[in-house]
């Protein structure tokens, strides 16, 4: 069950078995020759990725080794459009609005009706026309493009939202929400953002109502209105406000520190202070901590910093109010905190931070014992942010209990050696490239005569979709053919 795979995971996390550290984008088995293979047309657009930890199938690539490069997760249906990252499992939105999970399935959290894991995606049941997923410890939320939440997998505090606490191994919808535009899970609870700018909350005490005692349907947060922006921790939330000038405040609630200077657990949303950025563009949540984005481009933490995931140097004296840890003008553009189960204690902290840059690459700090900073080492970075290796067109990220996952425009280049042209053609557009430069070489082997004898890129490696392929082409040689 996924608390004890936890227990055994952190365990072990300084030396993890079968762990892959090398270089993304490795050699794969090319095709074979011939002309007589299929090419569907299964171009995918953006494709989701993962590294570090996969001891039960978190990173979806249909194996449960572990790995510090990141990898493809395997057979998602249409273009990924978002992915999230829970305690030992995953979600993924598609351009054709459907849900996919992989990893952990103990309470259900992957929504396909068991409670069996996977380590590659399956279908969450029953939902269309999705727009977003979030990724709870134990459960997952979803979002319809008509303003409803969907949940499943455990429910123990009420985070199903259901007015019951029945776990659920399929969708069931959130009770008494309409307008919905943006969700987030932590621990045990779940926020929703309405168009009318209220903040919704339900599950275990982190609520924002002014009572410590959760609640198994929606209630309103207290005090809030213009919330343009929702974030949940492993046990605190927080909430973005604008002003119809356009100022910016951020509030926080629930387990300390919120950011307000003391460690003291709040029952009504207070509001952090400290971060003079112009505006606060992003907020993002873990356990024990938190980061904000500033309009600038600058970066603010505060919480625990025990291995360094607020970007600073590692201490361990709590952060009370945010301290800026990346200036302005980093070219930051989104920011994603991790979880951990029983923080702290026996096992040690293990937690990482992600930053997307707005040129697509992704840099993180933190915790590495698995790898889930993506450098190709275990290696914790004293100096801070070390950028993920060999990864770039990143639209979005997620940090989930020590592995990564993010969007990207990269995708790996089909092999066409031993194709004619025309073949190579159809098969790197199905693949979502072109074919380049056609060049002809004499080929000494007789083996290439009429096809494709090399390619550039090779096959295996990241590519920007819609980029060229230039291949080869075999001749026969000026000596005969052995």
């Amino acid at each position: 069950m996924g608390v004890w795979q936890w227990m055994r995971r952190v365990a072990r996390a300084a030396g993890v078995a079968g762990l892959v550290i090398g270089v993304p984008g490795g050699a794969v088995a090319g095709w074979p020759f011939g002309q007589g293979r299929a090419v569907a047309a299964v171009v995918n657009t953006q494709t989701a990725v993962g590294w570090g930890f996969n001891g039960v199938g978190e990173l979806g690539d249909g194996t449960t080794t572990s790995r510090s490069v990141f990898g493809a997760v395997s057979g998602l249906s249409g273009g990924v459009v978002q992915v999230a990252a829970g305690i030992e499992f995953s979600l993924a939105v598609t351009s054709s609005g459907t849900a996919w999970a992989w990893g952990n399935g103990h309470f259900g959290q992957l929504g396909d009706g068991s409670t069996a894991n996977s380590s590659v995606p399956v279908r969450v049941k029953g939902l269309t026309g999705l727009v977003a997923v979030a990724a709870g410890f134990f459960h997952s939320l979803a979002l319809r493009s008509d303003g409803t939440v969907w949940a499943w997998g455990d429910n123990h505090y009420g985070e199903l939202g259901t007015g019951t606490t029945v776990s659920s191994s399929v969708p069931v919808r959130v009770k008494g929400l309409t307008g919905i535009t943006r969700i987030a899970a932590g621990y045990g609870y779940s926020l929703a953002l309405r168009s009318d700018g209220t903040v919704w909350a339900w599950g275990r005490g982190e609520l924002g109502n002014g009572t410590a005692a959760g609640s198994s349907v929606p209630v309103r947060v207290s005090g809030l209105s213009h919330v343009t922006s929702i974030a949940a921790g492993a046990a605190t939330a927080y909430a973005i406000r604008t002003s119809s000038t356009g100022q910016t405040s951020l509030w926080g609630w629930g387990g300390g520190p919120v950011g307000d200077g003391t460690t003291t657990s709040w029952l009504l949303p207070v509001r952090v202070t400290g971060i003079s950025a112009p505006a606060v563009a992003n907020i993002t949540a873990g356990t024990g901590y938190a980061l904000a984005l500033g309009s600038d481009g600058s970066v603010w933490g505060w919480g625990d910093d025990t291995v360094g995931e607020l970007g600073n140097a590692p201490t361990t004296n709590l952060v009370l109010r945010p301290v800026q840890t990346r200036w302005a003008g980093s070219g930051i553009s989104q920011l994603s905190a991790g979880n951990q189960f029983l923080f702290g204690g026996i096992f040690g902290v293990h937690v990482h931070s992600l930053a997307l840059t707005s040129q697509g690459t992704v840099w993180g700090w933190g915790d590495n014992s698995s790898g889930e900073l993506g450098n190709g080492t275990t290696s914790t970075s004293p100096s801070g942010a070390v950028q993920v290796a060999g990864l770039a067109g990143v639209t979005q990220i997620a940090a989930g209990s020590l592995f990564s996952l993010a969007v990207t425009t990269f995708v790996r280049v089909p092999s066409v050696v031993g194709d004619t042209t025309s073949t190579a053609s159809s098969v790197l557009q199905a693949h979502g490239f072109v074919l380049g430069q056609v060049s002809y070489a004499a080929d000494y082997t007789c083996n290439y005569l009429g096809v494709i004898k090399s390619q550039t890129p090779t096959a295996g490696t990241w590519a920007k979709y819609g980029s060229p392929v230039s291949v080869t082409v075999g001749i026969r040689p000026p000596t005969p053919c052995p």
